[in-house]
């Protein structure tokens, strides 16, 4: 149903919505979704262990929109600690936490949720 109005100035007026701001509309008008950015620090062995879990961000993550930027930092000895940096959005989170239990299985994650930024912590 739509209203109509007899006020020829009616129809010139900006809507509600357009009035609110594009980050309050539904994702269905374009709205803004939420994203959170995760910081992944995964213990490698080797480079062969880091090449198994770049294979496993390949098959994971990729499909699912997410790409990570990657970074590296020296450890003891021969390992490394690959840092995952991503932004990944509510429905996104789900295969993030499956590439997460994937590659904890044969070595050490540890992950860190920050906000967007530009946004405070208090807006989520």
């Amino acid at each position: 149903m739509r209203l109509i109005s007899n006020n020829p100035v009616a129809d010139k007026s900006p809507s509600l919505l357009s009035r609110l701001g594009r980050s309050l509309r539904p994702l269905w008008q374009g709205g803004r979704q939420r994203q959170h950015l995760y910081r992944l620090h995964i213990r490698c062995e080797d480079r062969a262990d880091m090449e198994q879990v770049l294979a496993a961000v390949s098959h994971t993550l990729q499909p699912a929109g997410l790409s990570p930027m990657q970074a590296m930092k020296p450890g003891r000895g021969e390992r490394r600690v690959l840092v995952l940096s991503l932004y990944c959005t509510p429905p996104q989170r789900r295969y993030l936490v499956q590439f997460i239990h994937l590659v904890a299985v044969v070595r050490p994650v540890r992950w860190e949720l920050r906000p967007r930024a530009g946004d405070d912590a208090t807006s989520h």
